[in-house]
């Protein structure tokens, strides 16, 4: 009997835990669902608005994106990186049909999106891009002063220099710098040290443009481009000049201040407390070399010092240019032919080899000379550079290539071929390739000494240090 009761009361307590278990299930189910409810209007319309704005319709993302923006500004970084798209939009559509009230309220917008987005996500990785992109909105609309871009820039590209990279930002960035400088803002010391980091930025994005260019390049040759790699080679193709161009306007604003009488004081003053920093003493090898300061006894100093702490392809080329300078060219060779076995990247290889060549040229050993051309373009297929000294020793050897006078001025299509190519491979010389073909072309003989002679269509062998053939053009 009282066994029976102990188990109905041990069936009874199991029953209520039971329920008290189902209980609480329910309640912790409704209370996700409850969330879920909280947040599905959120990500669906998060969703809709992206959707919208990937594909360009900005009036029907608009709506979406605002609820987002209101309602869950922590929502996503989408929130922000398709607002400002969106906004921007906007307030290029109201400056071309100048309606000012609306640009004034899309700017202030877009400021505000690029503030919100920095407060509400600190550790953004795009924070260069948002001080670059708010710089440049208050650059184009004049409603900052050149101080206070100075700040913006500087900020952005200090804390997230690898998404600060549109050229005419980093232009904007560095004239600014010089800005502050003359107006006893910053020191002469932060100027240049500006100047080095926003050359090194620029050389960074021609670097990858340029990689990207030549290998696309070499799927155009074996016919296997893309309709998509079509257009992003032609997108390269004009990127490549646009920082070439801001580099040497860089140069050209810094002026006289970059110049052999600022800088050698500069790294004179400097050196002792920089003499163990191989970054620092590259730097200033390289602006001392660019500026044509490497005659002065400061440019002897440091390479050599930075070849006893650290000997590799920057002191080794280096010292190539020193003794090139001080005209003696074999130990100038020497020193470039181990900087070249001291590196592994192939643009460094392709810059000593073209030093080389054109020791080699001023030697007047013209076929050595077109061999390092050729070794440079093999490591850089780019270089337009490489193909425009070929062309000029082509040129140059006109007089003795050949028995005839038609013979001889040949050889200047040949050069002109040379100059063709420059202007194919180097989007940043093809301007001054061309002219140069041009030139070839206007010297070598004429529609009517190709008729006289009754060479049209023929090939000419040139029998000299050159060895090569070159074919006479067709009449028209």
């Amino acid at each position: 009997m009282i066994d029976g009761l102990s188990k109905e009361k041990s069936i009874n307590t199991l029953n209520i835990m039971k329920r008290i278990y189902i209980l609480f299930g329910i309640l912790f189910l409704s209370s996700v669902g409850l969330k879920a409810q909280e947040t599905k209007p959120c990500d669906v319309n998060l969703s809709l608005e992206h959707d919208y704005a990937k594909s360009g319709k900005y009036r029907e993302a608009l709506p979406y994106w605002e609820k987002v923006y209101t309602s869950c500004p922590k929502q996503s970084e989408a929130v922000y990186t398709d607002g400002s798209k969106i906004y921007k939009y906007f307030y290029k559509k109201a400056l071309k049909s100048k309606d000012q009230a609306s640009a004034e309220k899309y700017y202030n917008k877009l400021i505000e999106i690029y503030n919100n987005w920095e407060k509400n996500f600190p550790n953004t990785k795009y924070i260069g891009k948002i001080y670059q992109d708010k710089g440049l909105l208050m650059l184009d609309s004049k409603k900052a002063s050149k101080e206070e871009l100075y700040k913006i820039f500087n900020k952005g590209f200090t804390k997230g220099r690898n998404l600060f990279t549109n050229p005419k930002a980093l232009y904007a960035y560095f004239k600014s710098a010089v800005y502050m400088y003359k107006n006893n803002k910053i020191s002469f010391e932060d100027l240049i040290k500006t100047y080095d980091e926003v050359q090194d930025a620029m050389n960074k994005a021609i670097v990858k443009y340029t990689k990207t260019m030549e290998n696309l390049q070499q799927k155009e040759e074996k016919g296997e481009l893309l309709k998509s790699e079509k257009r992003k080679l032609k997108a390269v193709k004009t990127n490549i000049p646009v920082y070439t161009v801001v580099s040497k306007n860089m140069d050209k604003i810094l002026g006289e201040l970059g110049d052999c009488g600022h800088l050698v004081p500069l790294y004179k003053k400097k050196f002792e407390a920089n003499k163990n920093d191989t970054a620092w003493l590259k730097k200033a090898a390289r602006n001392l070399s660019k500026k044509d300061c490497s005659n002065d006894p400061i440019f002897a100093k440091l390479v050599t010092q930075l070849d006893k702490i650290e000997p590799s392809y920057s002191s080794a080329y280096y010292l190539g240019i020193l003794n090139k300078k001080k005209g003696k060219l074999s130990t100038a060779e020497n020193y470039l032919k181990k900087a070249v076995s001291l590196t592994s990247d192939a643009y460094e290889k392709a810059k000593a080899y073209y030093l080389l060549a054109k020791i080699a040229k001023k030697k007047g050993a013209k076929a050595q000379a077109r061999s390092y051309a050729y070794s440079a373009l093999k490591y850089k297929p780019s270089m337009g550079s490489a193909y425009l000294l070929i062309a000029n020793l082509y040129a140059s050897s006109a007089n003795s290539c050949g028995k005839t006078t038609f013979n001889k001025l040949a050889t200047y299509w040949l050069a002109a071929q040379m100059a063709d190519k420059a202007a194919a491979v180097d989007p940043a010389l093809a301007k001054h390739a061309r002219k140069v073909a041009a030139n070839y072309r206007s010297k070598a003989p004429t529609k009517s000494q190709i008729f006289i002679e009754g060479k049209a269509g023929k090939t000419i062998q040139l029998n000299c240090w050159i060895g090569q053939s070159v074919k006479v053009p067709t009449i028209k």
